[in-house]
């Protein structure tokens, strides 16, 4: 997968957790037991972990150079 490639999968999944996002907290402005709210707080927890997580690879990816040099399964890299 091309750097490009890469960059286009992570935004793509950061638009899907952001959307995922919404679509929780509003159920949670609906929830009308302390279980279910606790359930969807610990829902909201994760996917804002998981956007902190992607956003974080996706500055690093946009920040790096046109190649990404490929790393071998000993931690070397490739040339």
């Amino acid at each position: 997968m091309t750097r490009e490639e890469r960059i286009a999968a992570i935004q793509a999944e950061l638009a899907d957790i952001e959307r995922s996002i919404a679509e929780t907290e509003a159920r949670k402005r609906t929830a009308t037991s302390v279980d279910e709210i606790a359930r969807l707080n610990d829902e909201l927890v994760a996917l804002k972990a998981r956007r902190t997580t992607l956003q974080l690879e996706l500055t690093n990816l946009q920040a790096a150079g046109d190649e990404v040099a490929p790393v071998r399964p000993n931690g070397k890299v490739t040339q």
